[in-house]
């Protein structure tokens, strides 16, 4: 960023444009590094009641389940660099996403309250998507105009 106090030139000039393009960015790297270890490692990378075992059926969705959720790293990255004009692609991402966090709200109501990593990640998924979609839709209006001359 450049001049201004705390960016805010750049943030005038971008329609925060810049911003939005870090924090998505930054935000792809959870789904990322939870897939991996997710498919990798497998459950044993959950926190909480480490050593735990689930048997093969089981094992074997939660690995397939985080390579959708690995996927949406590389959704959400190709959105990046024309943050602007990729409202569909991100709110698609970020609807899977938000309704991974309805499941979550569904599991903490049947089996109970999960880890508070967990905790943190439905507010995340319920409460970031919606506010990313809506921070992109500002970004986007604000490059359909047209800067003073």
């Amino acid at each position: 960023m450049t001049g201004g106090a705390n960016g805010m030139d750049t943030y005038r000039r971008d329609g925060g444009r810049r911003r939005l393009q870090i924090v998505a960015a930054a935000l792809a790297l959870i789904p990322f590094v939870s897939g991996v270890a997710g498919m990798f490692v497998g459950p044993s990378a959950l926190p909480g009641e480490h050593g735990r075992q689930l048997d093969a059926s089981a094992d074997s969705e939660y690995r397939f389940t985080n390579a959708f959720w690995f996927a949406t790293a590389p959704a959400l990255w190709s959105a990046v660099p024309d943050i602007e004009k990729r409202g569909p692609r991100l709110r698609a991402v970020c609807a899977v996403v938000f309704l991974g966090g309805v499941a979550r709200l569904l599991s903490w109501r049947r089996a109970g309250r999960p880890h508070p990593l967990f905790v943190a990640a439905i507010g995340l998924e319920l409460v970031g998507m919606p506010a990313l979609v809506v921070w992109q839709a500002l970004v986007e209006s604000r490059s359909r105009v047209e800067p003073p001359e």
